[in-house]
């Protein structure tokens, strides 16, 4: 009986730790998703600014500059008003439905104007739903394991002892998503702040600051995307769409892609494809894997070094090998490389969230294979992926 408590209450403390985390993503997804929004906005307000003056200057009619500038500013799927000081409508019409909605004031050769732009809600609203999508699958699956857990704990075993780690692991599997996902949005936060924290920035510096914001935006956009997939996939909903195609043929589509990576850090990629390998599989997953491991090798190889990449059928099987000249993996490590959230090189930390590994072998087992690290020394490491023909 006192068991049994004790594996309700630990359920009831993961529950309420799940939904905490839940709550905390969605908030700042819908934050940032309005925020990036603004920010085009406030663009797209000066621009509209600029253009109305240089039109007032040129006309000295302010309905004839107004009908001119919006004229000038048509931009697809986007909402431009303009109205004098008594809010009549000048050009342009206010929008209706879900929009985001900036008016500001403006005053041009005497005239008094007031500038509206707007800008739809449907993408912002998209990626909350995509991320609310997100934790509605891997929520409950987290809480099952971790009932299940407890109970298999409950009824084996020192109780005290394996209850505490397992709630250190989920501890630190919920540290670790929290502090990956929050990262990029303290950065992209931080990068706007410093941008609107004085009025007399140059352009470059505003450049500047949207290309530090669009890749954290972008690395935001893949963490999620790489949770999504492995939540998916853990709840059984990411069907495989197999087709027929020729591994060695998208191997060497991967590695055209890889290689401006590759050159950037002084690597070379070297392949080896024995001929023809007809295989039917999920192109898209397949693709995802192999990506995966050679950007996972250029990454840990030394400048000047090669990867190596071999696929060599026989008969029953296809063996992909996968081989970079790093430092190699420590004896102690070499089974956490398949977990989550784990990166073993502390100076790499920030160039990936540690889940290209067990996105790559959960494709590989998808299709029946495996993915498994073969060798590792000082002088470098070799993934082997074997594929069932």
């Amino acid at each position: 009986m006192k068991r049994a408590r004790v594996v309700i209450w630990y359920s009831v403390v993961i529950a309420v730790v799940l939904c905490a985390f839940a709550i905390t993503i969605v908030w700042q997804q819908g934050r940032l998703g309005l925020r990036r929004v603004d920010r085009e906005l406030d663009a797209l307000t000066a621009t509209l600014e600029n253009v109305l003056r240089d039109e007032v200057e040129e006309t000295g009619e302010p309905a004839a500059a107004a009908a001119e500038a919006r004229a000038t500013m048509a931009v697809p799927n986007r909402a431009l008003a303009i109205f004098d000081d008594r809010d009549r409508v000048l050009a342009g019409q206010p929008p209706s439905g879900e929009w985001r909605v900036r008016v500001q004031p403006a005053e041009i050769d005497g005239f008094r104007f007031k500038l509206l732009v707007g800008a739809p809600l449907d993408e912002a609203m998209r990626e909350r739903r995509e991320t609310i999508e997100a934790m509605l699958i891997g929520m409950p699956i987290v809480l099952l394991l971790a009932i299940g857990g407890g109970l298999w704990l409950a009824s084996s075993g020192p109780l005290v002892t394996q209850l505490r780690e397992a709630l250190r692991t989920q501890r630190q599997f919920m540290a670790d998503a929290s502090h990956e996902l929050r990262t990029p949005v303290s950065v992209i936060q931080s990068a706007a702040d410093v941008a609107l924290s004085r009025d007399d920035r140059s352009a470059a510096d505003y450049r500047e600051t949207m290309e530090i914001m669009q890749t954290e935006a972008r690395r935001l956009s893949r963490l999620v995307d790489d949770m999504l997939v492995l939540a998916r996939a853990d709840a059984g909903g990411y069907p495989l769409r197999r087709e027929n195609l020729y591994l060695n043929d998208l191997l060497t589509e991967c590695q055209r892609s890889v290689d401006v990576l590759a050159r950037e850090r002084g690597v070379a990629i070297r392949m080896a494809a024995n001929g023809d390998v007809p295989f039917s599989g999920d192109e898209n997953l397949l693709r995802r894997m192999l990506l995966n491991l050679l950007q996972n090798a250029v990454a840990h190889t030394r400048g000047g070094g090669t990867v190596t990449v071999d696929l060599a059928p026989n008969g029953r099987y296809a063996y992909i090998r996968v081989r970079d000249e790093g430092g190699g993996i420590p004896e102690s490590d070499r089974s956490r490389i398949f977990d989550r959230f784990v990166q073993l090189d502390a100076a790499r930390h920030g160039a990936g969230a540690g889940l290209g590994l067990p996105i790559a072998r959960w494709i590989a087992e998808a299709h029946g294979g495996s993915l498994d690290l073969e060798e590792s020394g000082k002088a470098g490491s070799t993934f082997r992926v074997a594929l069932p023909m």
